[in-house]
C-alpha cells in the first residue's frame, strides 16, 4: 500500500535550538495528584460535524441524545478535525497523529515507525485494550494500524456473534454493535482504554429495516442515517450506565470527519473541518462550555492529562487545558492551514498564501494578506514550527521518547 507514495522533505524554517520555546511534541506532566486508574471510553462517530448539532444554533439539530450529553460534559465549541477522511481521523484521534501531506499516515511510507497511542501509554499503567468497529475485517487498515498503536485486541465484523445485523454494506448495524460493545467492556479487566468507531452514517445510508420510517431525516441525504447513529448512541449509554464500571469512566466523544452541508458556515475552508468533541465524566453534575480552538490530535494528551499520567510521552497536539495552545492544524493537498481563535492562516510551504479574521468574517470573504496593519507573525511561526518537527520526527522515525 505505501508502495511509490509521496515522500516527506526535511525543512528548516526555524533554528533548533529556537523551535522548543515555540512548539514541542514532547510532553511531561507534572502535578502532585497521583495517576487516576479510571477507565477511558474513545467513541468516535462517523460524520457526525458540527453541522448536524445544537452546535449550529440553527434549530435543525439531528442529534438530541448528544446535544443532552453535551450539557452534562465539557464542551469544545470549536472542535476541528486534522482531516477529511476516517483513515486520517483514526490516527489524529487515537494517536495524535495528523496527515500532513498526500495520502495517509496508515498508507504512508512512514507506517512502520514506531508511535504511541492512548493504548501503548496506557498499556505501560496496568490498562487493558480494545478497539471496536463493526466493518468487514480488513476496512482502510483499522486492524493493522489498531495492532501496531498497540491495543490488545481489535474486534470487527468477524466478531460480531449475529450475521443478520449486516447492513449489506458497511458492516454491522450501530445499534447492535454498540450493544456487543458495551457487553465486552462488562467482561473486560479493569481497568481498561477503548474505542469504538461507529459506521452506519455514511452511503448509502441503510437503516434497518424497523427504523425506516422512525427517521425523517433533513433535506441531507445522510440525515436520517445521523439520526439512527445518535439513537445507537443513546441506547448504549441507556443500558452502559448500568454496568459497574461506567462511574468510574472518562467518555471521550468525537467524530472522524465532517460530511455533506448546507449551511455556508460549514462549507468554508476552517467550516469542512468543525466537529463535536465532548469529555463526559458520570460523576460530575454539571457540564461546561469552552469556546477556544481545540483539534483531534489534543485529544490524547488531554486524556493523559485528565487522568493525570506522569510519565513523559511524545504527542503531536497539547492538553486543552494548556490555554497557552490554541490551535488546529490541517493539510489539504494543496496548502497547510492553521486555525486558531482568530484567524485561520494557509501557507503553501514557502509562504502565507491567506490569512482570515474568523471572528468578523466566519465565511472566509476577506483575504487579509495584504493589510499591512494585520500582524500574523506569531502564527506564521507556529505553523512552521509544527511543519519542521512533523516532517523531521517522520523521515528520522522519532515519534516516541525511547
Amino acid at each position: 500500500k505505501s508502495a511509490n507514495k509521496a515522500q516527506l522533505e526535511k525543512v528548516k524554517y526555524i533554528n533548533e535550538t529556537e523551535i522548543t520555546g515555540i512548539y514541542s511534541s514532547q510532553h511531561h506532566i507534572k502535578d502532585t495528584i497521583p495517576f487516576q486508574q479510571k477507565n477511558v471510553v474513545l467513541i468516535i462517530m462517523e460524520s457526525i460535524g458540527s453541522e448536524y448539532t445544537a452546535l449550529a444554533k440553527d434549530n435543525h439539530s439531528l442529534t438530541p441524545f448528544l446535544d443532552s450529553l453535551s450539557n452534562k460534559s465539557t464542551q469544545f465549541t470549536h472542535a476541528y478535525a486534522n482531516g477529511k477522511t476516517s483513515i486520517k481521523g483514526i490516527p489524529a484521534i487515537v494517536a495524535g497523529i495528523p496527515t500532513l501531506f498526500d495520502g495517509s499516515f496508515t498508507y504512508s511510507a512512514y507506517n512502520a515507525n514506531s508511535f504511541e497511542s492512548i493504548a501503548s501509554l496506557l498499556k505501560k499503567k496496568g490498562y487493558h485494550t480494545s478497539f471496536f468497529h463493526g466493518g468487514n475485517n480488513g476496512t482502510m487498515g483499522f486492524d493493522v494500524f489498531a495492532k501496531a498503536a498497540g491495543f490488545d485486541h481489535y474486534y470487527g465484523r468477524n466478531e460480531y456473534p449475529n450475521a443478520a445485523d449486516y447492513d449489506g454494506h458497511w458492516g454491522i448495524f450501530d445499534e447492535p454493535y454498540f450493544q456487543f460493545f458495551k457487553t465486552k467492556n462488562n467482561k473486560e479487566k479493569k481497568p481498561f482504554a477503548t474505542c469504538f468507531f461507529s459506521l452506519s452514517s455514511p452511503h448509502p445510508y441503510t437503516l434497518p429495516e424497523k427504523y425506516k420510517n422512525k427517521f425523517k431525516g433533513n433535506s441531507l441525504a445522510i440525515g436520517a442515517s445521523i439520526q439512527y447513529a445518535d439513537y445507537a448512541l443513546a441506547k448504549f449509554f441507556e443500558t452502559a450506565k448500568k454496568a459497574d464500571w461506567y462511574n468510574n469512566s472518562i467518555f471521550i466523544i468525537t467524530a472522524d470527519h465532517t460530511s455533506m452541508s448546507k449551511n455556508e458556515r460549514y462549507q468554508t475552508d476552517a467550516g469542512i473541518y468543525s466537529i463535536p468533541l465532548l469529555i463526559f465524566d458520570p460523576t460530575k453534575s454539571e457540564g461546561k462550555m469552552i469556546e477556544k480552538t481545540v483539534q483531534q490530535i489534543d485529544i490524547l494528551p488531554t486524556i493523559l492529562q485528565n487522568l493525570h499520567y506522569d510519565l513523559p510521552y511524545f504527542a503531536f497536539g497539547n492538553a486543552i487545558d494548556d490555554i497557552n495552545l490554541s490551535y488546529a492544524v490541517s493539510f489539504n493537498g494543496q496548502y497547510y492551514q492553521l486555525i486558531t481563535d482568530k484567524y485561520c492562516l494557509q501557507f503553501d510551504g514557502e509562504k502565507v498564501i491567506a490569512l482570515f479574521d474568523l471572528a468578523k468574517d466566519y465565511l472566509m470573504k476577506k483575504n487579509l494578506i495584504k493589510n499591512s496593519n494585520v500582524e500574523y507573525k506569531k502564527e506564521e511561526t507556529l505553523l512552521k514550527a509544527i511543519i519542521q518537527t512533523y516532517n523531521n520526527c517522520l523521515i528520522e522515525n522519532k515519534m516516541t521518547l525511547h
